[in-house]
């Protein structure tokens, strides 16, 4: 199951990015976009990443994936809110 491990890149790719948006940011969502031909289980996915992000330091973010008939696996945006400086 690759979803997995994709799910786990994705995590910590946003993770890498989130010291540039500001030091009190929380991830909301994370937007995606998977190619039916991506060869990537969209489901499997997703349930992939609940299990993953539980255990990281954006516990409370979501997923969020469009679906398209072509073969892109991208991340198209991330949501991020103001958080309390004790988190």
């Amino acid at each position: 199951m690759h979803e997995l491990s994709i799910a786990l890149s994705l995590i910590d790719a946003v993770c890498e990015e989130l010291p540039r948006l500001g030091d009190h940011v929380a991830v909301r969502s994370i937007r995606i976009r998977v190619g039916r031909q991506s060869g990537v289980a969209a489901e499997a996915l997703a349930f992939a990443f609940d299990v993953a992000v539980a255990d990281s330091p954006i516990p409370d973010a979501r997923l969020d994936i469009e679906q398209t008939d072509a073969t892109e696996l991208e991340v198209t945006a991330l949501e991020v809110i103001d958080a309390p400086a004790d988190r």
